[in-house]
């Protein structure tokens, strides 16, 4: 934490004594002294206003002088007055003098009336130091294997295109069951029942209680059967936790799962068919390995903005973390919280206080906030930037995607949401997005560089985003197997 500094100037002819302070979280103080002599000549000018203002025996609007205006209205009135139109100078002035640029309003506290002394106290840009990021190499993790998430979901289509046939043995993993069920939860006095329930008995499900599904392997249909369920310690609602529940259940009925065969009728049966169980298969594996790598790079992404957050000596306001917040909250509500009954309204919905709301948010939006400081002195330092073209491109995508992903669109609602994807609020976020992804593709492009050898740095030269997509679209260009591979 950077220690006070103090400094003293005079503005305003030497009227005016700024003494400025550095404060921890990016703040400074400002104390400013005013001079008697300009305090007067303000207190003369609120004394003339507020004649113009208010009526006084004997005395035009505007004409009173300022011992009967302090007598009909009192000097603190006067003072008051006085006050609200010096402090907008004062603070500009002290600002100026100072050079500082602040992200919001400050906070005012009157520290003395003779001589008038004013404390500001003002939050200020960010300063976020990187480090030697240049050396950063973290090895690009290879995706999941697709093939089991091939076969869970070939399991999941067969499943849903299966039958149930009642059977007259015990309960087994994969039947479903319809029962009926009483809960006794522990600390409560009233069942939870319900009669003639349906469902099934998946591994790894727990039902309405944890090892619940496990009790009812075995048992025969009848009943009633009773037996005891221990609820964990890390069980999500606090007051169930470690308990034990009573449960009593009757079988009625018990269905074995009929899965069809993976084969090429299966295929063709499909809402979107294949011409066989090979093609299945294939687009399946292909569309799902494509999957995991996005979901490896965007976890490789994060796991490197993150290193480099850990690396930088950050110090920021706390006012941008409130202001993530509100936009968390607003995003929240749906916009709700754009009206003070809107918010309460939805306060009132999900059963929290303002308060509590913004201190579970607290954490995610400073950490949020970090990474944004971080990631935007990043592309300053990189000299990063997107073309107009680029946002241009964006804009009209976005627009037809809009134009397809509503049927039946009106060319007039199809022309309303153009020109609101055109607006310049929505060409500044493509912007931002555009500018986030280059910055993410270049931070991937240093850390997956191999080590540096000989001490000498190993990360490839800065290339501009134009010469990247030139590259880009002359590789894509080539035969296949011609040119060189990914990194």
């Amino acid at each position: 934490m950077r220690g006070p500094m103090g400094s003293r100037t005079e503005s305003g002819g030497g009227r005016v004594v700024v003494t400025t302070e550095r404060l921890p979280r990016c703040q400074v103080a400002l104390s400013i002294e005013v001079e008697p002599d300009r305090v007067e000549a303000s207190m003369e000018t609120a004394a003339r206003r507020i004649s113009e203002k208010v009526k006084i025996r004997g005395f035009r609007p505007g004409k009173a002088p300022r011992p009967v205006v302090e007598q009909t209205v009192g000097r603190g009135a006067v003072f008051q007055e006085a006050l609200d139109q010096l402090l907008p100078d004062l603070y500009r002035e002290a600002l100026e003098s100072e050079s500082i640029d602040p992200v919001d309003q400050p906070d005012i506290e009157l520290t003395s009336t003779e001589p008038l002394v004013v404390k500001a106290t003002v939050p200020v840009r960010p300063s976020v130091e990187l480090r030697d990021y240049a050396s950063l190499r973290v090895p690009r993790p290879d995706p999941r294997p697709a093939e089991p998430a091939v076969e869970e979901t070939i399991e999941a289509l067969r499943r849903r295109y299966a039958t149930l046939e009642p059977v007259d043995r015990p309960v087994a993993w994969n039947d479903t069951v319809r029962a009926d069920i009483s809960i006794q939860l522990p600390g409560r006095e009233e069942h939870e029942t319900e009669e003639d329930a349906e469902f099934p008995l998946r591994e790894g499900h727990e039902g309405p209680l944890p090892g619940f599904l496990e009790r009812l392997l075995g048992l025969e249909r009848g009943g009633p059967h009773e037996f005891t369920v221990e609820i964990p310690e890390d069980h999500a609602v606090e007051d169930l936790a470690g308990g034990s529940a009573n449960c009593r259940v009757t079988l009625h009925e018990v269905k074995e799962e009929l899965l069809p065969d993976l084969d090429d009728d299966f295929a063709r049966s499909l809402d979107e068919p294949y011409d066989s169980a090979e093609a299945l298969r294939a687009d399946l594996l292909g569309r799902i390995t494509e999957r995991l790598a996005e979901e490896a790079l965007r976890e490789y992404r994060l796991e490197l903005i993150d290193l480099l957050v850990s690396h930088a000596e950050l110090d920021y306001p706390e006012v941008l973390v409130e202001r993530q917040i509100d936009g968390m909250i607003d995003e929240s509500s749906h916009h709700a919280s754009h009206t003070r009954e809107g918010l309460e309204e939805w306060l009132a919905t999900i059963g929290q206080t303002e308060e509590e709301v913004r201190e579970a948010l607290r954490d995610g939006a400073d950490h949020a906030v970090r990474r944004s400081l971080v990631l935007g002195e990043f592309v300053r330092a990189e000299g990063l930037a997107v073309e107009s073209s680029d946002v241009d491109a964006e804009v009209e995508r976005t627009a037809g995607r809009v134009e397809e992903d509503i049927p039946g669109l009106t060319p007039e609602n199809a022309q309303r949401w153009r020109e609101l994807v055109e607006s310049e609020g929505s060409r500044q976020n493509i912007e931002e997005q555009l500018l986030t992804a280059l910055a993410m593709d270049r931070l991937v492009e240093i850390a997956s560089q191999p080590p540096a050898e000989g001490g000498e740095d190993a990360a490839p030269r800065r290339r501009s985003a134009r010469r990247r997509r030139a590259r880009a679209a002359a590789a894509a260009d080539e035969p296949e197997g011609e040119g060189e591979g990914e990194g």
